[in-house]
């Protein structure tokens, strides 16, 4: 009977200690709740029957259920890149969308300054405003460009951050696997809870910056893979992220990985999809790269057509074959994976209808060069040699062998547009010489027109049927583009975010500790304990009696 007593008697001990051990952990993070499981104790056979002989602790078991933490795991990764989305893309989309301070109505603004040229070419006055608002034109443009290289270099520096934290988060569970390895040898392989549950928050914090897959082998060792199934981490080693600068783009960082002392491999950014990485990766995709795309690709276009026609005609002064806008460089170099140099220039005669915002990837196998756009890799041309014009833009230099180079042709051209002329008898409004008896004077303002109509005219983002958009649709559509991307990963980080609250409600309904449930379980445990030290009184004085009887 004494014995029966002290085995209940440490059971409610120990009931007592876990339930306490669950109160000072309902606020802990990733923390699973516990209970002492138990069983009776083998019978003695007492010759009519077998008497029970209390109760045998079996152990501490963590409320844990694997299905619940996968979905927790993709719905934290889900949530985490929807959230980091959401906040990058609406600086950028505030930027370009601003009605007063946007694009558009500084491009009004100077056409509005040409027509008011073509309608007096002989004032001074109304060229000189046309320089001005050419001024507020071409700022807007490297404003723009420069608040997206702010952003950019932001993105760049928060993809090194993220690596070296999905580093250290990676070792972390590497070395709780080591702990939870030698604590399961000393307790002949009774699971030490507490460490579980820190494993399991590390890979909850793992999540939320890269999407990622565990499995736990029969050692109880969890491995974690990422991207197309490289692993993160196995057993107690665990591999090495970076965000290295991309050799064949200088814009770019990639991400780099390295098992042990194996070579460090580059991890093709699409499949790193997920939590704060693959957030970064798609906005820069998706986001900033596309609209910065459009940004130089109008500056470009803009530029060089206006170029194109005002060295038609002639300034008040007689000048003639003069450039309004200047810093559109007539080639670009871009350097390749090994080296190489491919030299981009703009087709002759200039073709800006046939002109593309895009930036474009171009391989070279030994054989064959490949060109594809790198938003959505769609390859445009496959041919033994590059051709001598693509969309607008002339393509010079040769790759070796499985090189690679990114070519992008308008990225950087909203940052060093400007305007050429200060003198403003220069500005071309007529098709005549006006100082020559040929001319029509001063009035002459028929280039000026012919500039005029390059607001309305379709002069760009040609098809079958010839150029599709103007200027103004142009840009138009590309802020509209964004805005739509904006809108749907708004909509992703809601949607992701009730879907988490969601999983979350159910494992903590599970796992999570319920402190008035506790409250009750300690009351519970501590009549257990009196009972049982009042079942061992008992036995003791029995125990006493038979021994008085026998003085």
């Amino acid at each position: 009977m004494l014995q029966i007593g002290l085995t209940g008697l440490m059971a409610a001990r120990y009931r007592l200690d876990t339930a306490s051990h669950n109160i000072a952990n309902a606020h802990t993070d990733g923390y699973s709740r516990q209970r002492v499981t138990q069983s009776t104790q083998f019978p003695e056979y007492a010759g009519f029957g077998y008497i029970g002989r209390g109760t045998l602790l079996v152990g501490v078991e963590r409320l844990y259920d694997q299905f619940l933490q996968g979905n927790l795991l993709s719905a934290t990764t889900r949530q985490a890149q929807g959230e980091q989305l959401k906040e990058l893309v609406a600086p950028l989309n505030n930027l370009v969308a601003d009605p007063d301070a946007g694009l558009s109505p500084a491009l009004q603004q100077f056409f509005t300054a040409v027509q008011e040229v073509a309608d007096n070419p002989e004032n001074v006055a109304a060229r000189q405003s046309l320089l001005a608002q050419g001024q507020v034109l071409t700022a807007r443009f490297r404003l723009f460009d420069n608040r997206m290289d702010e952003i950019r270099q932001d993105v760049e520096q928060r993809l090194d951050h993220v690596a070296k934290q999905v580093n250290v988060l990676a070792k972390g569970i590497a070395e709780l696997n080591q702990q939870i390895l030698r604590a399961s040898t000393r307790s002949d392989e009774a699971p030490p809870n507490d460490l579980l549950d820190q494993r399991d928050q590390k890979a909850s914090e793992l999540a939320k910056l890269i999407g990622i897959k565990t499995v736990i082998d029969d050692k109880g060792m969890m491995s974690v893979f990422i991207g197309s199934g490289q692993t993160l981490v196995q057993g107690v080693a665990s591999a090495t992220l970076a965000a290295a600068s991309d050799p064949a783009d200088g814009n770019h960082r990639q991400i780099t990985y390295q098992f042990g002392s194996g070579t460090a491999q580059v991890l093709p950014e699409k499949l790193l999809s997920g939590g704060e990485l693959g957030a970064l990766l798609a906005f820069r995709r998706e986001g900033l790269d596309r609209i910065q795309d459009q940004l130089g690709f109008l500056a470009t276009t803009f530029a060089l057509a206006f170029n194109n026609q005002h060295r038609q005609g002639y300034g008040l002064d007689g000048s003639t074959n003069l450039d309004l806008f200047s810093g559109i460089p007539a080639t670009q170099n871009f350097t390749g994976s090994a080296g190489s140099t491919i030299t981009v220039g703009w087709a002759v005669p200039l073709n800006v209808a046939a002109m593309q915002p895009e930036s474009y990837e171009v391989r070279f196998d030994g054989a064959n060069y490949t060109i594809a756009r790198t938003r959505d890799g769609q390859t445009l041309y496959s041919g033994a040699a590059l051709p001598a014009t693509f969309q607008g833009l002339t393509l010079a230099g040769t790759l070796a062998a499985n090189e690679r180079v990114i070519l992008r042709p308008f990225q950087a051209q909203g940052g060093v547009v400007g305007v050429n002329l200060t003198d403003p008898r220069q500005v071309a409004a007529a098709a005549q010489d006006p100082t020559t008896l040929t001319g029509s004077g001063p009035a002459d303002n028929v280039n000026m027109l012919a500039l005029a109509a390059l607001q309305t005219n379709k002069t760009l983002l040609a098809n079958a049927s010839g150029a599709t958009a103007t200027f103004q649709t142009a840009w138009s559509s590309a802020v509209a583009e964004l805005g739509s991307l904006a809108r749907s990963w708004q909509t992703e980080a809601s949607a992701s975010k009730a879907l988490l609250d969601q999983i979350k409600a159910m494992r903590d309904g599970y796992a999570g500790v319920n402190l008035d449930e506790e409250a009750a379980n300690l009351i519970e445990f501590q009549q257990s304990y009196q009972a049982a030290s009042k079942t061992m009184q008992i036995a003791q004085k029995l125990f006493d009696e038979v021994l008085a009887i026998a003085r």
